[in-house]
């Protein structure tokens, strides 16, 4: 990781961020399904490195398990959820290219942990203001006021104050300039990304490198986790309107329910009782194949 500046055809001047990836790149080291994890997710490994004889011992979970799928040590281990559509293409061992699944203009989230300033003050870690540096003054980087001392007579929890500054999770939503990968040349990276801005961390200055950050495509609502299902609601206005006519822009469901999607929960149901559930009605279910077709009116599929 390391910071420079890159020209538009305009001749505009942009701030950027190099970041690479060491030969060996990223690896696909577990599978997580809802059945047994509840969720859909793949488990991505990076960074290969020579384990030590204690980590080689009975009881170390992480190199015996990468062991086991035939994999080498690795430093670096993340999670990420996916689709299901998205979890079938992955297997174990694979490689995950970054060509494959980001592009240039991409916007992306970045996190990563901020460098350690050590000990600072109020003024350099929230920004507060200084004192007047003239007239005789010798309040210039103090602290100030903290409290009232008659009244409240204390200070009050969550005062910004000096202390120790850094060293926190910090996550950067930002645009992917250029991309360069597959690089075929001794004594360089895997790939090269280049993205707009800063990025949360410290350069690599030295033969050890700089800090590790994962990201991601941006988790927005309007990526179709909050979309609804085609299923309309019907609603008895009055007793001569007929119940099972549908009323337009109505649905009764969200796609997504405390994380997963409701037609995983039907799809279970039908795994566990392949008949129905025993005492419903499911000729009111959309979801059932045998329902009856005007009772469970299903919206055209998009």
């Amino acid at each position: 990781m390391n910071m420079t500046q890159i020209f538009t055809p305009s001749g505009e001047t942009v701030p950027a961020t190099i970041l690479v990836i060491k030969r060996g790149g990223n690896v696909v080291t577990d599978k997580k399904w809802p059945e047994r994890h509840g969720v859909y997710s793949v488990e991505v490994g990076y960074n290969r490195y020579v384990a030590q004889d204690w980590e080689l011992k009975k009881g170390s979970g992480r190199v015996n398990r990468l062991a086991a799928a035939d994999l080498p040590p690795l430093q670096k281990i993340k999670s990420f959820r996916v689709r299901p559509q998205e979890w079938i293409k992955y297997e174990v061992g694979q490689k995950v290219s970054i060509s494959e699944k980001f592009k240039e203009g991409d916007q992306i989230d970045i996190h990563g942990i901020t460098k350690e300033m050590g000990m600072a003050s109020s003024i350099k870690k929230w920004g507060h203001h200084r004192g007047p540096m003239t007239h005789g003054s010798k309040h210039h980087r103090r602290v100030g006021s903290l409290g009232g001392g008659t009244g409240t007579a204390r200070i009050f929890p969550g005062r910004k104050m000096g202390g120790h500054m850094g060293g926190v999770p910090v996550m950067v939503r930002t645009t992917i300039l250029k991309i360069i990968d597959n690089i075929d040349e001794d004594n360089m990276p895997e790939t090269m990304i280049v993205v707009k801005g800063h990025v949360p961390g410290f350069s690599a200055h030295w033969k050890e490198g700089g800090s590790f950050v994962y990201f991601h495509h941006p988790k927005l609502r309007g990526d179709g986790r909050f979309k609804r299902d085609p299923v309309w609601m019907w609603y008895v206005q009055e007793e001569k309107d007929d119940p099972y006519v549908p009323i337009p822009s109505h649905a009764w469901t969200m796609k997504a329910y405390w994380g997963r999607d409701m037609r995983w929960l039907s799809e279970e149901k039908w795994k566990y009782w392949p008949d129905g559930f025993p005492g419903y009605d499911h000729s009111h279910d959309p979801f059932f194949e045998d329902c009856d077709p005007r009772k469970a009116v299903k919206a055209p599929e998009w």
